[in-house]
Order: structure tokens, then C-alpha cells, then sequence
């Protein structure tokens, strides 16, 4: 920052979406909201953006199934939203266990970005936290990034949270 500059603060009651598939990354960035720019006003989001995958696109299901596909469909939808509902209680226990409220809320998206950034248009956040896998260039051009996405695409400001190597570790 240029001599006179200010940091702004983060003002306090705000709605923060909190971007969260279960990695020690996502985990990482919500820990480190909590410890460095939460406060008790603050509402938390956590978002779960589910992928439901190439099985719900596959052209077998391009028109109606038949009785017996249409079981098999229905038995597949049951075994993922119980999924759905093991990790979003997973999700609301790792919140409590920092000792903070919040809501855990899942979203149906192509992209987990696209999934998180409707949320938080939805609820009206004042902020995105997420994490970050690292990387490199090459690999996130070829595989994409979600906290790229964000940063490229969200209306709000991005917190991107990135967990230090173990050789940073052991330096610092």
C-alpha cells in the first residue's frame, strides 16, 4: 500500500459464504476466517455445491425411462442425497467443534463456482471465503480453478485462503 493508504476493515454483521466440499483446504479457509476476520455478528453460509455427475446426463436418460431404468434411477438419487445429507451434517459438526453459528446449505450447480456465487446473490453475502488446491498454471488452466472462478465472476469480495507447504511450515 501507497503511504496513506488504509486498510479497510471488514464490517462486523456481515453474511459471509463460506465455500466448503470437505477438502483440508476448504477446511483451512473457513479455521482461518474464524480465527482472523470473524466475529459473533457475523452470519455464516457454508455452501456444498453438489455434483450430481455424468450418471443423471447420460444419454439413457435423454428421454423417459423405462419402468426398470426409472427404478434404478430413483435408487441412485436416494444413495446421492443421503450422501448429500452425511456431508452437510459433517459440515455443520466441523462448524460447531470452532464454536461457531452457522447455516450449512447445499446447491446444485455445474460449476461449484457458478453454485457458490448464486448463493451468495441469493442471501445477499457481504463475502466469499474459500480455498485453493495451489495449482500450478498449467494445471489450473487445464482443469480450472474454482477460487479463480470466483475472483473473475463473484460481485463481492473473495477471501482466498491458501494453506502453506510443509516447507513454508518449517521455515516460518
Amino acid at each position: 500500500m501507497a503511504d496513506g493508504d488504509h486498510a479497510t476493515p471488514l464490517p462486523k454483521g456481515k453474511t459471509v459464504v463460506i465455500g466448503m466440499d470437505g477438502s483440508d483446504n476448504s477446511r483451512f479457509a473457513l479455521q482461518w476466517f474464524v480465527e482472523h476476520a470473524w466475529t459473533p455478528d457475523d452470519k455464516i453460509v457454508m455452501v456444498y455445491c453438489v455434483e450430481l455427475g455424468e450418471i443423471f446426463s447420460a444419454s439413457q436418460f435423454y428421454h423417459a425411462p423405462n419402468p426398470a431404468e426409472a427404478e434404478a434411477f430413483q435408487a441412485i438419487l436416494s444413495h446421492e442425497l443421503k450422501k448429500v445429507q452425511s456431508r452437510l451434517e459433517e459440515f455443520a459438526t466441523y462448524m460447531k467443534e470452532l464454536k461457531v453459528d452457522g447455516v450449512v446449505k447445499s446447491t446444485h450447480a455445474s460449476k461449484p463456482g457458478e453454485g457458490i456465487i448464486n448463493v451468495a446473490k441469493e442471501i445477499g453475502a457481504g463475502l466469499i471465503v474459500t480455498g485453493t488446491r495451489g495449482l500450478g498454471k498449467i494445471r489450473r488452466t487445464f482443469l480450472g480453478s474454482v477460487s479463480d472462478y470466483l475472483i473473475h465472476h463473484s460481485h463481492i469480495p473473495v477471501l482466498v485462503c491458501q494453506v502453506k507447504d510443509k516447507k513454508d511450515k518449517a521455515n516460518s
